[in-house]
């Protein structure tokens, strides 16, 4: 493509999609129209990658076309020379306070579109006294977690109805799967403890979740384990 052409159809990959599902349903503009309420002008526009569709059109296409509005956003590429870098000072820095204290300071660390499932975040741990950590719910990715200066660093986390806990000192490292109740504190007050949590993805991607969502919590559970008869006797 040309640079006068790119100029000119900025937001060819948004064409090209509503494009190709207008062509999976076979139906004009005329046809498309009447029913989103979307001008035919506007959609030929559209089409062409002339304009930028807005959200609310993109939700009367997705459900005029019978997809997801997700199948209507194109791919966003955000890597430069084929990585993506993130200086320190660009970094998002933020408190988490839990019940009443403050328990973590973050900072959120390189991420990319183009690999969406993985999540790096620098954590210092602010409190020393097991009592006063409160545990999160677990989440649904898997994560790496690593000691990288400071500490020790003890481990809470959740299993088989008890909580556990684990001491790490530098350069230790422990992977944990999805929805695994967890929680970080620093033992030694005098020397807070850093560390590197990278959440990654499971197996389960955004097709397959939308899946469950479909079945509904209590049919899901019956893909891990189902021992009864499908019909009730």
């Amino acid at each position: 493509m040309s640079d006068t052409t790119a100029a000119q159809t900025p937001y060819l990959e948004y064409g090209r999609l509503i494009h190709a599902w207008r062509n999976e349903v076979k139906h004009t503009f005329a046809m498309v129209a009447k029913t989103t309420g979307i001008a035919e002008a506007r959609l030929r526009s559209l089409e062409k990658g002339e304009a930028k569709p807005e959200w609310r059109e993109l939700e009367l296409l997705a459900k005029y076309f019978y997809v997801s509005v997700r199948d209507l956003l194109p791919f966003d590429n955000d890597l430069e020379r084929g990585i993506k870098i993130m200086r320190h000072k660009d970094a998002c820095k933020f408190d988490q306070d839990r019940a009443g204290r403050t328990q973590y300071t973050y900072w959120n660390r390189c991420m990319s579109q183009a690999l969406p499932n993985f999540k790096p975040v620098e954590l210092l741990l602010h409190l020393h006294r097991r009592e006063d950590v409160v545990m999160n719910r677990g989440h649904f990715f898997h994560q790496y977690t690593q000691v990288l200066h400071g500490g020790p660093v003890a481990y809470l986390w959740e299993f088989g109805g008890k909580v556990h806990e684990e001491i790490f000192t530098e350069g230790d490292s422990w992977l944990i799967p999805g929805f695994v109740p967890h929680a970080f504190y620093s033992p030694e007050p005098k020397n807070l403890g850093r560390i590197l949590a990278i959440t990654f993805g499971q197996n389960i991607g955004s097709d397959t979740r939308q899946e469950l969502s479909l079945l509904g919590p209590d049919n899901a559970a019956r893909i891990v384990q189902d021992d009864k008869e499908y019909y009730h006797k």
